[in-house]
């Protein structure tokens, strides 16, 4: 066989060989089911779901219960674990699939039922406090001077610099004194605003008094680093009637290393009617929702010779906040009165002796005052394990799992986390590792999932998340391809799909995913149908969960249907795409081996010459 005969046989073949057909598959259908089965009335009606999500054509239920956190707790019925047992069977037993809730670092309240102080907590410095004249207490020492015309008295000094045309004074309504702030029917922003001097590390009390009438819209207040407003000290809506009178607010917040920073409150994006806001006050305070555990270290000293550190129980009583020791829902506000510090009568402390404190407190997200697990407290990986345990005893075998790392909106902040000299990114990988490893030793050959939030650069893994300290970005490189992704970023739904299927080389790793959609929009059909639209051309898309908040599955049958009717489209972009991708390489690869070939023809001819 010659030569030109050789090259000719290899160029065909490079040329024509066939691609791939990819076969059809059905989609996965999950659906998001909130349940509490502390009855056997709960258990019998989340039965029913069940029946009724089978019928609606669903393949899994994704079971989100505060039982899951509860297991092995003292507090938590057995029948109750029975009847979750009895649930996730039923499931099972309905040629379902079944998941599984596990590792909550983000929603966390429930789990820190079984100790608060697991809480993730944030460091002060140098809270300075006097013993008292009786020697008897610490008495703290507010370094704040107070706001500027914190009652409005001082007609419209400090306040207006927004230039927001709603905002004005009213002389007529006050909670105290004569005037007060007032918002009527703003257009857009409606905002009053304070620039603040804070010392770094330090716990504030923000307080204000507000009233309403025929009002509607979102009051709410925030303080912003005055040099990176991307960096939120504290963010919170204030809840609200139509109409009530004077009503009090009160949040803590940690200064952190904020030196300056811009105090706003009002509306944002305008409203209807009148409201009022009067007697904001801003104080330095200290202890409130305190952490006691280790990797949250207490020290009391001399702030003129930090050396001399006082003993506690020796020259001050144990100190603890009864918030995170004598209730099992510590979590319900985001200030209280602190506690008082007491002195033993053979206290080395004197009457007037100015001593400095370093501690570390909790700082639930004003709402819903969510706190998240400490990462790497010692409490947390015992919780962890018996968590496993008992999970491994009650789901069905080859249940999936889904890990809870979602909105985790406390992180990298306590000395124990610290001590890990790692960016929040790191450590968060790092923990996703260890939950992988209790978990799977627990429930093997389970499958595992995560929410993408944490993990994608389009959503959560940035810098500045809420008390996150430090960036998140690299948090993706724990998630080893094992795990599947349940991607709610509907606002970058094709980028974060994207990102997770591997094709952006900052993140190769190829995961599967379940779309996480609808969050009650009212037309399920419609959302299962433009969700689809953005993973067109996207390898990997295993199916989608139909997603409620608020307990609506008015839209689930709907739902499915518009998944099942455009599935095939969706599958046929993925092909089509593979098949651009392919020829794309195939001419790749024939140009390579073109050259190749008339390299070695040539080398051929000057042999035989």
């Amino acid at each position: 066989m010659t030569w030109n005969r050789i090259a000719a046989l290899l160029l065909s073949w490079i040329l024509f060989v066939p691609l791939a057909a990819g076969q059809g598959t059905k989609p996965e259908l999950w659906v998001w089911q909130h349940c509490y089965l502390s009855s056997e009335n709960a258990l019998a009606s989340s039965k029913k779901f069940v029946d009724q999500a089978q019928k609606d054509g669903y393949t899994g239920v994704a079971l989100w219960d505060s039982g899951f956190s509860f297991l092995s707790q003292f507090f938590w019925s057995f029948r109750n674990e029975d009847r979750l047992k009895d649930l996730t069977h039923y499931i099972v037993s309905k040629h379902m699939k079944v998941m599984v809730l596990a590792a909550p670092f983000g929603y966390s309240n429930d789990a820190l039922e079984a100790n608060p102080n697991l809480a993730e907590s944030e460091r002060i410095v140098g809270a300075e406090f006097r013993v008292d004249r009786s020697g008897r207490r610490l008495d703290f020492i507010n370094s704040f001077p107070g706001l500027k015309n914190s009652g409005f008295e001082n007609g419209k000094a400090a306040w207006f610099g927004t230039g927001d045309s709603a905002i004005g004074l009213s002389t007529t309504v006050a909670h105290s004194g004569k005037d007060s702030g007032v918002i009527v029917n703003a257009r857009g922003n409606a905002r009053f605003r304070q620039r603040i001097a804070l010392k770094p590390w330090r716990q504030y009390h923000l307080q204000l008094f507000y009233k309403a009438k025929d009002f509607k819209g979102a009051p709410m207040l925030e303080v912003l680093d005055a040099s990176n407003y991307k960096k939120v000290l504290v963010l919170a809506y204030l809840s609200h009637d139509a109409t009530h009178g004077w009503t009090e607010a009160d949040f803590a917040f940690d200064s952190g290393d904020t030196t300056q920073a811009d105090f706003y409150f009002g509306i944002w994006g305008g409203s209807s009617g009148t409201l009022w806001f009067d007697d904001v006050q801003l104080k330095e305070t200290a202890l409130a929702l305190v952490t006691r555990r280790p990797g949250t270290p207490l020290k009391v000293y001399d702030p003129n010779h930090p050396s001399t550190v006082y003993r506690e129980r020796k020259d001050y009583d144990y100190i603890a906040d009864p918030h995170m020791t004598d209730t099992r829902t510590p979590f319900t506000d985001s200030y209280h009165a602190p506690p008082t510090v007491k002195l033993p009568r053979k206290t080395s402390l004197r009457p007037g002796q100015v001593v400095a404190m370093d501690f570390y407190a909790a700082f639930p997200i004003p709402g819903a005052y969510g706190m998240s697990m400490c990462m790497t407290a010692p409490g947390t990986r015992k919780w962890l394990e018996r968590n496993a345990e008992a999970l491994g005893k009650l789901a069905p075998k080859g249940a999936s799992v889904l890990l809870g790392y979602d909105e985790i909106r406390q992180m990298n902040s306590c000395a124990s986390c610290r001590a890990k000299h790692m960016t929040a990114g790191q450590l968060l990988a790092w923990s996703v590792g260890q939950s992988l490893s209790i978990y799977g030793s627990k429930l093997p050959g389970s499958p595992f999932f995560a929410w993408n939030d944490m993990f994608d650069p389009y959503q959560n893994a940035v810098d500045n998340y809420y008390h996150v300290e430090g960036s998140l970005a690299g948090s993706w490189k724990g998630l080893p391809a094992s795990v599947s992704i349940l991607n709610w970023d509907l606002g970058h739904l094709k980028k974060s799909l994207t990102w997770f299927s591997g094709a952006d080389p900052r993140q190769p790793v190829a995961h599967h995913q379940v779309i996480a959609g609808y969050y009650d929009s009212g037309n399920g059909a419609q959302d299962a149908q433009n969700e689809l639209a953005a993973a067109h051309g996207i390898p990997g898309i295993d199916g989608l969960m139909y997603t409620s908040w608020g307990n609506n599955y008015s839209q689930m049958e709907s739902y499915a249907e518009g998944v099942r009717k455009n599935w095939s489209s969706y599958e046929a972009s993925v092909k089509k795409e593979k098949k651009r991708a392919g020829v794309r390489t195939l001419w790749l690869a024939s140009a390579g081996s073109i050259v190749l070939v008339a390299g070695v023809l040539v080398f051929v001819k000057r042999r035989r010459n």
